[in-house]
Parts: structure tokens; C-alpha cells; sequence
């Protein structure tokens, strides 16, 4: 009886502590950068997400003629404030061309890249918080390029 007491205690010392070594935080598997080019200077930042939507109630066969309506608009969510980035935003007011690439560092998951054209920042969010930073960063642009699909209004 004594040795099942033992075994018993020795389990509830024990397994907590297997349990929290177990639960280290993994590395991140998916890697996103964005960049840009800017003249002959190459600029890219790392971000934890982006979103990519469409629209095409923006089009009217006035502006589509001009070709200045942007319904391709891109999100991004910076992992930390990159003023280079911002910088080259604020001073190219006609846009710029740049990518977004996606890896997966396990190597299991195919590679994505997304291109897109004249680019120009429609909004930018910087907010801190105790100890959380973030930087939010809208872009609009004509053209855009996924993983090889040309897509164009």
C-alpha cells in the first residue's frame, strides 16, 4: 500500500512539471514579408498578417476609362513600426510595386507570392498600448498578382 501512495504523490509532483516543459511556444511557421521597391533601393519589413480584398462597386465606366479607380485594396499588420516603408509611401504619391511572399519555415506548405502595382497608402493606424505595438498600414492599388494569376479591372 505504501508503495502505491508512493507512486501516487510521485505522479502529482512530477507530471505538472512534464506538462509545462511540454508547452514550450513553438517557433512561427509562417513567415510574411512585404516589400517594396523604391527607386533602386528594396525595402522589406516583416508582418504578422495581411488581408486582400475586391471591389468592384468602385468601377464605373467613367473612372475605368481614366484608370485612376484602385479597387484592389491590401492590409497589413506589422509586427513592428517600419518607418523606411512608411517613408517611401509618403514620398511616392504615384505608388509603388512591391510583393507580399509567404513561407512556411517547415518547409511542408508551397511557397505564395502576391504582387501588386501602383500601390499607394489609403490609411495608416500606430498604436501602443502598455505593452503592446502595432501598425496598421491600408494600401490601394490597380493590379494584382496572386501566386502567378494575373487579375486587373
Amino acid at each position: 500500500m505504501k508503495t502505491i501512495y508512493k507512486f501516487l504523490i510521485f505522479i502529482l509532483l512530477f507530471l505538472p512539471v512534464k506538462f509545462l516543459f511540454s508547452q514550450q511556444p513553438d517557433e512561427k511557421r509562417i513567415s510574411i514579408e512585404v516589400s517594396v521597391k523604391d527607386g533602386k533601393n528594396q525595402i522589406a519589413s516583416v508582418i504578422k498578417s495581411y488581408t486582400i480584398s475586391y471591389n468592384r462597386t468602385l468601377i464605373t465606366p467613367e473612372n475605368n476609362k481614366s484608370g485612376e479607380t484602385k479597387a484592389f485594396y491590401i492590409s497589413l499588420d506589422f509586427e513592428k513600426q517600419d518607418i523606411p516603408l512608411l517613408k517611401a509611401f509618403v514620398q511616392n504619391k504615384s505608388g509603388l510595386d512591391g510583393q507580399i511572399t509567404i513561407t512556411d519555415t517547415f518547409g511542408k506548405l508551397p511557397a505564395r507570392k502576391i504582387e501588386f502595382k501602383s500601390a499607394v497608402m489609403d490609411l495608416m493606424t500606430d498604436q501602443t498600448t502598455g505593452d503592446y505595438h502595432g501598425m496598421f498600414m491600408n494600401l490601394s492599388c490597380n493590379v494584382l498578382i496572386i501566386d502567378g494569376l494575373k487579375i486587373e479591372h
